[in-house]
């Protein structure tokens, strides 16, 4: 069969084709079921690397339709479905983070009642440090994984992490939609990064076995606020106070045997003293 030049549409084009299939398996009557050509044949190349996608290209009324999340990820954009209002979201992001250019002058702000969110935003669930130190501050490193471009906006540096972070009010200048803040669907604290059932199962053993304990005369309280996953491998950046005092310290995780890990912990960080009351 000789099938006509086709005209090739990356990514948006593929939200057609996952919603187009879907007959069988939704019956609402908006759903077409249509005809289309599988051509195996075709080879896709991505920012001049071939893309060895799961699903083969599709043809259909003279477009060709690629599996979107594949292709989204090789062109540096997230998707997101939303199930609440039947809508694909295709997000940019900006990795690696965006360096700053020229001298950039930061404010200096100190860790005050840090805490981590989900942040619900075009579609996606992001996990986001936030502290109030005068005002709301989100860590740039969160913010610009959802697609933000934060060039150009007041940034302030955390005085003993180091970490950048930006007020609410410079973010509402490049957000498009309102976030809304939720504290997830999982026990405390959110681990950010981490999809293995196995590994996070660990961690919240950890910080549950850890939460008290006592070392001669002296008690020790924690309170886990905020975990992330680091590049390294088994490797996790725990921020938590101790008996009113900021920490943050390194977990690593040793594997056992299959699945099961025990926690180790290193390089325990005073992030200054706080006001909060333990008790």
């Amino acid at each position: 069969m000789h099938m006509p030049s086709k005209k090739m549409i990356a990514a948006a084009a593929g939200v057609l084709m996952s919603v187009s299939f879907a007959a069988g398996v939704y019956a609402d009557d908006w759903i077409q079921k249509v005809t289309a050509y599988v051509r195996s044949d075709f080879k896709v190349v991505v920012n001049g690397t071939p893309a060895n996608l799961s699903s083969p290209v599709l043809i259909y009324d003279n477009n060709s339709y690629l599996p979107l999340k594949e292709i989204a990820s090789r062109l540096n954009a997230n998707v997101n479905w939303q199930d609440s209002n039947q809508t694909i979201y295709v997000n940019t992001r900006l990795y690696p983070q965006q360096p700053e250019t020229g001298d950039v002058v930061y404010d200096e702000i100190i860790l005050e009642n840090p805490t981590a969110y989900i942040m619900k935003y075009l579609g996606g669930d992001y996990p986001v440090l936030v502290t109030l130190s005068k005002g709301m501050y989100y860590r740039q490193s969160d913010v610009q994984k959802m697609g933000m471009d934060t060039k150009g906006l007041r940034k302030a540096k955390e005085k003993y992490t180091g970490e950048i972070y930006i007020n609410e009010t410079e973010l509402r200048k490049v957000w498009k939609e309102n976030p809304i803040l939720t504290y997830g669907e999982e026990m405390p604290p959110i681990i950010a990064g981490e999809k293995d059932d196995f590994k996070i199962r660990a961690i919240r053993g950890y910080v549950k076995d850890m939460s008290n304990y006592k070392i001669g005369d002296t008690y020790y309280f924690h309170n886990p606020i905020f975990i992330e996953k680091l590049e390294e491998a088994n490797t996790y950046r725990y921020l938590l106070t101790e008996n009113g005092q900021y920490y943050q310290v390194n977990l690593k995780l040793t594997e056992m045997q299959k699945d099961l890990y025990i926690v180790g912990s290193s390089s325990k960080q005073l992030l200054g003293k706080t006001a909060v009351d333990p008790y």
